[in-house]
Formats: C-alpha cells, structure tokens, sequence
C-alpha cells in the first residue's frame, strides 16, 4: 500500500508501478475533506440529526410531487409521503450504520466521490425494495405504476441523497469512521 489510499500493483518487476485509487482516495475540490477538522459528535447523535433533516426535506418534496405533478389529494399525498418517510428512516438509519462499518472494516478514509456515489445507490436502492409495494398499496396503483412514480422519485433522490450527504458533512464534520 502506497500513501493513504492507494493499492500499489506491480507491472513487471522493478520496472513499473500502477497505483490504482481506492473509493474513497478520489476527491473533488470543496469535498468535505477539504473543511477544517471539527469535533467529533457521537455516532447514534450524528445519525438522528442526519436522518432527521434528510426526511423532512424528503416529506416536503414527496407531498408536492404527489399532491401537485400526479394529482393525488392532498391527504393522500401527506399520508403516503409520511409512510414513506418512516419507511426511508428505518432504512436509512441502517444503511447508514452498515456504511460506517464498511468504511471502519475498509479502512476507506474521506469521503471521495466514488465513495458517496455508493453510498447514495446503495440507500436508494434499498429503499425501493420496501417503498414500491407501499406506494402501490396507498395510492391504490399497480407495483409497475408505482414502480415508475418511485423512479421518478429516485432520480431526484439520488442527486439529493449526494449533495445532501456533501452539505451535512461539510457543516457538522465526517463521521469518526471517515477519518
């Protein structure tokens, strides 16, 4: 292993060296690494506020997609989001202590962009798994029609998940495990 996340490969013996990037080796200028090192908060505290924040933000924008661009009734749309939310903060409560842990096992430091890239697949696609059949179920549609509102929903999710993760981390600090 060269530097901090690199894993050096040997072409040919002592004549040249590949150094291939690990996930979280990969940075981008303004990335949270690049913030100035703060206290670290307690992990189940860091996860609450995180969580939290993310499915308010979450909540309201379901509401108006729901209620305003697919014309279902506004408690419909409410109830539903709010399912919706509850389901998403169990999972990504979850998710998000898994990816701790991987990071930890790992030893993956930082938090480049291929490492938030998984990070924002890896939780929308769990969350789907468990939300499709909940749509289909609240607004009385088929799992291929709520399939297609949850892609719709997805698509705005992962760039949201990304730059959400990106905005906490930048205001409250990584998390000891990304050290």
């Amino acid at each position: 292993m060269t530097g901090q996340g690199h894993h050096e490969l040997s072409i040919a013996p002592a004549t040249a060296t590949l150094t291939i990037p690990t996930p979280g080796s990969i940075r981008l200028a303004g990335d949270a690494t690049d913030a100035p090192p703060r206290a670290a908060m307690h992990p189940i505290l860091r996860r609450v506020i995180y969580v939290g924040g993310y499915e308010i933000l979450s909540v309201l924008f379901t509401v108006l997609v729901l209620n305003g661009a697919l014309g279902h009734s506004g408690g419909q749309a409410t109830l539903t989001a709010v399912l919706l939310s509850t389901t998403a903060t169990v999972w990504n409560y979850v998710w998000n202590t898994l990816f701790e842990r991987a990071e930890r096992r790992f030893g993956w430091t930082g938090r480049g962009v291929l490492v938030r890239l998984g990070h924002a697949f890896g939780y929308e696609g769990g969350v789907l798994i468990f939300t499709v059949p909940l749509v289909a179920f609240m607004l009385k549609v088929s799992l291929l029609e709520a399939l297609m509102i949850e892609a719709s929903l997805l698509v705005f999710f992962l760039v949201f998940t990304y730059v959400y993760s990106w905005a906490f981390d930048r205001v409250v600090g990584l998390p000891e495990s990304a050290r």
